[in-house]
């Protein structure tokens, strides 16, 4: 899934989260096709972004490996492990992570999602 700007959006993308309007109202369901149509009916409405299927935008960054996005949040909570909250958070985020570079790769997360790296239970 990719967020993209409205305006990078094209025929033919497939809308990978239910877009709203401000008040709530769904104005497109997961799944829904773009078409010239919709996308202009969505800028009229003064929409900024969608979330698609895929990375069909290239954003210019080289995609992370699992290994690199890891190692940049054991640097972001370095300085915080001591705190038991962000240990938790670190470790919800890092099952996170895994999850999604295991849907990518079409595999089912291994039970618990952790892995190394995870604080022990009860922590």
């Amino acid at each position: 899934m990719q967020r993209i700007k409205l305006t990078q959006a094209a025929p033919g993308m497939v809308v990978a989260r239910p877009i709203e309007a401000p008040n709530g109202q769904v104005l497109c369901a997961k799944g829904t096709v773009l078409s010239e149509a919709i996308i202009a009916r969505l800028q009229k409405m003064d929409l900024t972004h969608v979330a698609v299927e895929g990375h069909p935008v290239d954003d210019g960054q080289a995609p992370q490996t699992l290994e690199a996005e890891l190692a940049e949040l054991d640097r972001r909570f370095e300085r915080a492990m001591d705190n038991r909250l962000m240990a938790a958070l670190k470790a919800a985020v890092q099952k996170h992570i895994r999850r999604r570079y295991a849907r990518m790769a079409g595999e089912a997360p291994a039970p618990g999602g952790g892995g190394a790296g995870s604080p022990p239970a009860g922590a």
